[in-house]
């Protein structure tokens, strides 16, 4: 309606409206002779006018010609008249509208300023709609100016609200130039203020304001779109010319130019003073992100004078000295103009020795970790190996944003620095002077040494030009802490790969970097892990009066075994190749005796990055042994007595638990664990946790001491005081693993003493708890002192040597030979179960690890007495199939042990026997369950060997997996092998597999076995016939009751077994009794009491008759089971 109104009075010209009929002179001349009345009609005629036509779409800004507005006479009286009209009419006149309205006469801003003036509460009204209606350019159309003018006199009519309108253009991305103008008008007012208070001038050494800052959070601005379009606003403010007052990139450029000189003016024999350091480490940031962002081309006669003459500055040495240097670095990258000349190119040259000679200077006085140092040497190093791109994403990360130069224009840069500054001799030999960042970890910002040493080893530098780096790096891995750094790890890969791999292939006279020495490793791996401070143990000069978890690493073994001899090429002094080491460290030794003079800040860091090193090592070692045959290359091999000596699991777990503080280290470990030490990396161990102890029996008395006799004696008298051993085991559970683990022997040997009768299930669940928990830190000892306790006992004529981890490698079946009471003691049944199967693990990686050791060299094999030759691959292949074959039968034999521990012996039909029984076989299974699914050959290889017929039944019910013997369709081979009794045991475990996975594939193997039963039937001779007859009567009742489906062909073979039985018994010489008489008993036998008289002795039922009569039992029974049920199907 009010829309209506608006162009009824308004008109769609001059002449159509209400308000003004009949104009006798001209609209100016009629407005000056006019009443008020009349004076507000004709203004509202005119703005109404205007108000209707820019609501109309027009390609151009449209501009209304009106002699009252273009006269500047008629302005007081126009605005006077203008403030009136809103007062009085607010619902037809909105300010926002008609400022809109005024932006398209002559002496619009004027007239939006006095509206706004005499009514203040509009003023937010009216700035929003102006703002909200902007161009996203603002300074492209003549409207756009002409809104930029108007809302910038209204924010310097009021300025407290500049910035609010400023947040608002950003917002909506709209007019930059506005947004600029604003800064800068803010900055001058508030340099004025300082000015006039006496304050001094502004902290940016030149004019006041935040412009900096927020030019540089637009470009750097996380919004994508706030950062397009700022940049656009620059490209497009560059199209115009610099000295055009109109442009506010020419303002800006014009402020920025003016701190650039009044920074300058501070700048005393080039040294810039402390207090404008900051203010122009943010101005060079500046320009580095319009020229990077906004692609801004730098003024040759006005800023890139000015500019290099910032950057070349000697700022004092502090952080913020050090800040502003790595900025002027990048920016010399990032603006290769700056030295276009040969005197800019002079001065940078000039200025970058001049750092190269106050670096060390700066790392000392500054106090801060990272120096400009280390970003120099990385910078000579991209250079020298060309690596420019790496230049160019090294000064986007120091810089924060993305720097985007094109390589060609890096050549003079380049040049000074791998000519004027840093030869590449000279950088190597550099490198490895400069001393390790101590407490290195992820929270260190910049660019550190660490960074330098990474890429000059990934370059090959040290080796070409035979600089030892080994003590750098193992200096390093001990001033390592947490969170780890994420160059760390890599660090150590490029390393291992510059001691065994050459730098280029085939490159035979290339030199290697040293390993690290066992003694070395071993110096770190003394120091406890289970303070809570690592230096606090370092310092200490008493060792604890309980336990010593490094005590382990202090008495090492020299003994010699099969799995510590080295392959020929690997054994001995490393060859020549191999740079010597510096014999004396320089960094971050102490003179501590009692750590073997190892300074390590975080323990545990070090030796995960030490194991790491160690894995990856024999990793990369093993996978290029042939390559190091060819070479005629030896290279030394850690001996696996190390390895046992490290608390593999232990760190595995702490870094599992704290993979935030290990990023970027705990992936890589655990995929070399998995490949090197599966038994270390079960997925029971990973879901494991252990129960809390019992609360109400830390209080009981008597108070038990826990020493190695202590324990022992508890352990012997289980059966008759199992209290005090359980106190004793709560105890344990209460403490910390490595408390525990000084009592681990006892605990072991004294194992057997839980097998006598009448030791409690408590106490077996509760030693069995105790076990894994020390099973959480030194595993593999662990398991061979248990293998051993668990050994039974040997007359004194025949002494045994002690069982050692490589005995039991080399034969896992090891842990089976213990006492035969394990078969019937549950929880320790588990623990023997667990030792099989991570040692058979540990034989097949050792087996593995052995060919991989000792491969074929590419030379052909020629028999004795042959004249054939046998290529190396057959020979390999050969290998491994007789290294696939001997796991697989030292696994089948572990099953085979197992089932075997599962018959049922005299006293275990029923009651208690019974019951554990049960569980024991619940045990087993379980194991031949997951064996079976990680090998499905291995199932076929135990079912073709065979095991007594009575455990088909709880194999099959135990087993889930047994289901692949269907799947895997290897039972119908079963059935074809010649052997009779093979046979019969595949027409059982069919039945039983029916019973248990009634499925399609498993009727057709049914359907397959009546079929072969019946063959069998017209081939076989008597005694087999008869004895196969008698023994799948119960596999036909189980097949029936699976499949109703079967029974014709079932009743079928069962008439036949009838006619064959029939016949044999017809043929037999005994005399028959009557077969109906004993058909119910067919082992019928006469009273026994006459077996004194000869004539009188009991005669039992001929085999025919008892045949015939149990198939006929049989048949009554299948009927029963598969038709006279509910569960037809």
């Amino acid at each position: 309606m009010i829309l209506f109104f608006r162009q009824k009075l308004g008109g769609g010209s001059q002449n159509e409206s209400v308000l003004v009929q009949n104009l006798a002179n001209g609209l100016a001349l009629e407005f000056e002779c006019s009443d008020p009345t009349r004076r507000l009609r004709l203004l509202l005629s005119e703005l109404l006018l205007v108000m209707a036509q820019i609501r109309d779409p027009h390609q151009d800004f449209y501009h209304k010609s009106s002699e009252l507005f273009d006269n500047p006479c008629y302005l007081e009286e126009v605005s006077d008249v203008l403030c009136i009209a809103l007062a009085e009419l607010p619902a037809l006149l909105p300010p926002a509208e008609v400022a809109e309205a005024l932006l398209h006469v002559t002496n619009g801003p004027t007239l939006i300023a006095r509206m706004v003036a005499n009514q203040p509460d509009c003023f937010r009204e009216v700035v929003t709609g102006l703002v909200m209606s902007g161009d996203k350019q603002d300074e492209d159309t003549p409207g756009g100016l002409l809104r930029l003018q108007a809302v910038r006199t209204l924010c310097q009519m009021n300025p407290s609200q500049a910035l609010n309108v400023r947040a608002l253009c950003v917002e909506q991305c709209r007019m930059p130039g506005l947004a600029v103008y604003l800064t800068l008008d803010a900055g001058k007012a508030g340099s004025g203020v300082a000015g006039s208070s006496g304050t001094g001038s502004s902290v940016y050494g030149g004019e006041g304001g935040d412009a900096v800052s927020f030019i540089t959070g637009l470009l750097l601005s996380h919004n994508h779109q706030q950062r397009t379009w700022f940049a656009h606003f620059v490209k497009s403010g560059q199209r115009r010319k610099y000295e055009q007052q109109a442009s506010a990139l020419a303002a800006l450029r014009t402020d920025l130019s003016e701190r650039l000189r009044n920074l300058l003016l501070f700048n005393s024999n080039d040294t810039l003073p402390d207090s404008q350091v900051i203010h122009a480490t943010a101005l060079l940031r500046l320009y580095c992100a319009l020229k990077s962002l906004a692609n801004l081309k730098f003024s040759e006669d006005k800023e890139i004078g000015l500019l290099l003459q910032l950057v070349t500055c000697h700022p004092p040495p502090s952080a913020a000295g050090v800040r502003f240097v790595s900025t002027g670095l990048c920016m010399l990258i990032a603006c290769p103009s700056l030295i276009s000349s040969q005197e800019n190119e002079r001065k940078a040259s000039e200025w970058i020795k001049w750092l190269v000679k106050e670096e060390a200077y700066f790392a000392g006085a500054s106090g801060v970790s990272s120096s400009f140092g280390a970003m120099l040497l990385l910078m000579a190093i991209h250079f020298h190996v060309q690596q420019l791109s790496a230049i160019i994403e090294l000064v986007s990360a120091a810089l924060g944003m993305k720097v985007l130069t094109r390589a060609n224009n890096l050549s003079r840069i380049k040049y000074i620095f791998t000519h004027d500054v840093f030869t590449e001799q000279v950088v190597t030999a550099h490198a490895v002077k400069v001393p390790v960042t101590s407490g290195l970890n992820a929270n260190i910002p910049g660019f550190l040494p660490v960074h330098c040493v990474y890429h000059q080893l990934k370059s090959r530098m040290f080796t070409k030009h035979k600089v030892p780096i080994k003590d750098w790096i193992y200096n390093q891995i001990c001033a390592s802490v947490t969170p780890l750094h994420p160059v760390m790890p890599q660090l150590i890969d490029v390393y291992v790969n510059s001691i065994i791999l050459p730098a280029s292939k085939g490159g035979l006279s290339d030199t290697f970097n040293e390993p690290i020495s066992e003694e070395e490793i071993m110096s770190v791996f003394s120091q406890s892990i289970f303070t809570e401070k690592a230096s606090s143990l370092v310092n200490q000069s008493s060792k604890p009066p309980t336990v010593h978890a490094s005590a382990p690493f202090r008495n090492l073994s020299r003994r010699k075994s099969l799995l510590r001899e080295k392959s020929p090429f690997m054994s001995g002094v490393p060859a020549g190749h191999i740079m010597p080491s510096p014999s004396v460290r320089t960094h971050h030794r102490t003179s501590n005796t009692s750590c073997n003079g190892v300074n390590v800040t975080s323990v545990m860091t070090s030796q995960l990055l030490l194991l790491y090193y160690l894995l990856l090592y024999e990793d990369v070692r093993l996978n290029n042994t042939l390559q190091l045959l060819a070479n005629s290359r030896r290279i030394h091999s850690y001996s696996p007595h190390l390895f046992a000596q490290l608390p593999i699991r232990y760190l595995l777990s702490h870094a599992q638990k704290e993979q935030r503080l290990y990023a970027g280290l705990f992936s890589p470990l655990v995929k070399l664990l998995v490949s090197h030490y599966p038994q270390l990396c079960l997925v029971e161990d990973w879901l494991y946790q252990s129960p809390s102890a019992n609360s109400s029996l830390g209080i009981l008395p008597p108070p038990v001491p826990l020493d190695p006799q202590s324990v022992t004696k508890a352990m012997e008298d289980a059966a008759d005081k199992p209290g005090r051993l359980l106190i004793v085991l709560d105890r344990l559970m209460r403490m910390p693993p490595h408390q525990v683990w000084p009592l681990a022997a006892p605990i072991t040997a004294s194992i057997k003493c839980l097998l006598q009768p009448g030791v409690p299930r408590k106490v077996l669940d509760t030693y069995r708890q105790v076990w894994m928990r020390l099973n959480s830190l030194f595993p593999r000892r662990l398991w061979a002192m248990s293998v051993e306790g668990l050994q039974p006992e040997q007359p004194q004529s025949k002494l045994r040597k002690a069982l050692t981890e490589d005995d039991i490698i080399l034969d896992p079946l090891y842990v089976l030979r213990c006492d035969p009471r394990v078969n019937r003691c549950a929880p320790l049944l588990q623990l023997v179960i667990y030792m099989l199967q991570v040692y058979l693990l540990s034989s097949r990686t050792f087996l593995s690890q052995q060919m991989q050791n000792t491969p074929l060299v590419n030379t052909p094999h020629t028999p004795v007495g042959g004249n054939t030759t046998t290529p190396p691959q057959a020979l390999e292949e050969e290998r491994e199939k007789l290294r696939g074959a001997l796991v697989l039968t030292q696994e089948s034999a572990a099953v085979q042990i197992l089932l075997e521990a599962c018959l049922m012996n005299s006293d275990e039909k029923d009651g208690a026997g019974a019951l554990t029984l049960q569980e024991i076989r619940s045990v087993a299974c379980s194991f031949i369950h997951q064996a079976f699914l990680k090998d499905t050959t291995l199932a076929k290889l135990v079912h073709f060997q065979g095991y007594p017929g009575e455990l088909i039944g709880p194999v099959v019910r135990g087993v889930p997996s047994m289901h692949i013997a269907i799947g895997l369709n290897w039972i119908p081979e079963l059935l074809q092998l010649p052997d009779l009794d093979k046979q019969m045991f595949a027409v059982e475990l069919t039945s039983h597999l029916a019973l248990q996975n009634a499925m399609p594939s498993t009727l057709s193997i049914s359907r397959l076995a009546i079929n072969t039963l019946a063959t069998l039937l017209s081939v076989l001779g008597e005694e087999e016939r008869l004895s196969i007859m008698e023994a799948s009567l119960p596999s036909l009742v189980r097949i029936g009751r699976a499949f109703p489906s079967l029974i014709d062909d079932l009743l079928h073979l069962l008439v036949m077994y009838g006619r064959v039985g029939a016949a044999h018994s017809a043929l037999s010489t005994a005399p028959s009794p009557h077969s109906i008489a004993f058909l119910d008993k067919p082992d019928y036998e006469e009273d026994v009491a006459c077996e004194t008289i000869p004539w009188l002795r009991p005669r039992k039922v001929p085999q025919e008759d008892s045949l015939y009569a149990r198939i006929i039992s049989t048949f009554k029974e299948l009927v029963i089971a598969s038709t006279m049920t509910h569960n037809l199907y």
